[in-house]
């Protein structure tokens, strides 16, 4: 099995249509899921079922004027859901149906490109395309 190279990955605002988000260079996932414990009176071992799944992520990487950026800063500020896909490849993405972004840090330096970074927190199912 070979290994996927991070150049092929990207962030796709899907909202309303299918935007690339340009000058994105990084993003995370992050699954869990919490089962409750059942456990009872005079069993040795703990019993756990099925529990609330939850994700949350964050992408992140350089400023562009194009209004991909323009859209998400948009978002952010009136606390509005966003549909998203991190790819991981060419073909292959996590589809992300509803999240909100709970966070966005713009990074500017004298000496370096402008950066931002956007957190979200996952509403609805998360699935793998």
């Amino acid at each position: 099995m070979a290994a996927l190279s991070g150049t092929a990955g990207s962030v796709v605002y899907t909202t309303s249509g299918t935007t690339l988000i340009v000058g994105m260079r990084e993003w995370s996932l992050d699954f869990a899921i919490d089962p409750p414990d059942v456990s009872r009176f005079g069993v040795a071992w703990r019993v756990f079922i099925q529990g609330i799944r939850e994700y949350s992520g964050s992408f992140g990487g350089l400023v562009d004027t194009d209004s991909s950026y323009t859209t998400l800063r948009n978002a952010a500020l009136g606390g509005s859901a966003v549909a998203l896909r991190l790819y991981e490849g060419t073909s292959t993405y996590w589809n992300i149906g509803t999240a909100f972004l709970t966070g966005m840090s713009p990074s500017v330096s004298y000496e370096g490109a402008n950066e931002v970074s956007f957190d979200f927190q996952g509403s609805d199912a998360l699935t793998y395309v």
